[in-house]
C-alpha cells in the first residue's frame, strides 16, 4: 500500500469548498488523517487568500489513478483552470511506502511544508505542531477540526 499526502486548497468559498474535497477523499479512500486547516496568501498574484490542509491516506491506486480521481474532483466543484479564484486544488505532494520516506523539503509549495510535517510527526509519534491561527471546521456529523491533526472515519453517503 502507498501512504498518499494529497494538498487541499480552495480560494472561492473555501471553508465550504475545503470540507467537500475532504469530505469526497474520505468517501473514495476510508479512514484519512488530516492536518489542520490554515489560512495562506495567495503567492504571485492578487487574489483571495487560501484555505489549505493536507490529508494522508493509504491506497493501491497508483499515483496516477489517484491524480485523476482528483482533477474529477476538481472539475465536480467548478474549477476553471487559470481562474485566480480557485474553487478546488487537490494535489499529490508525496506518495511513499513508508512514512520514513516522507521528505517535506521536496515538497514545491512551501506553504503545505509545515502540514506534511504536522501528519508526519503525529505519525511517527513525535510532538505535534500546534497552529494557534488554524481555521476551525466543523462537519456535518459534529466532527471538528482544528488546531491539531485529527483522523476521521470513513464516510457512509456520496460525498461530492
Amino acid at each position: 500500500m502507498t501512504l498518499f499526502y494529497i494538498g487541499v486548497g480552495s480560494n472561492d468559498e473555501a471553508e465550504n469548498n475545503c470540507q467537500q474535497m475532504i469530505q469526497a477523499l474520505r468517501q473514495q479512500f476510508g479512514t484519512v488523517l488530516v492536518s489542520s486547516l490554515i489560512q495562506t496568501t495567495a503567492e504571485g498574484v492578487d487574489a483571495a487568500d487560501y484555505y489549505n490542509s493536507v490529508v494522508c491516506f493509504e491506497s493501491e491506486a497508483s499515483s496516477i489513478a489517484i491524480n485523476q480521481w482528483c482533477k474529477q474532483v476538481e472539475d465536480r466543484l467548478g474549477r476553471i483552470r487559470g481562474s485566480l479564484q480557485c474553487r478546488a486544488d487537490l494535489d499529490i505532494l508525496q506518495a511513499v511506502e513508508d512514512v520514513r520516506d516522507v521528505k517535506v523539503s521536496a515538497i514545491e509549495e512551501i506553504y503545505y511544508r509545515p502540514l506534511v510535517k504536522q501528519l508526519w510527526h503525529f505519525q511517527t509519534g513525535k510532538p505535534v505542531q500546534v497552529f494557534t491561527d488554524a481555521v476551525c471546521m466543523t462537519f456535518e456529523s459534529g466532527v471538528q477540526l482544528s488546531n491539531q491533526p485529527r483522523l476521521l472515519p470513513e464516510l457512509e453517503f456520496e460525498a461530492v
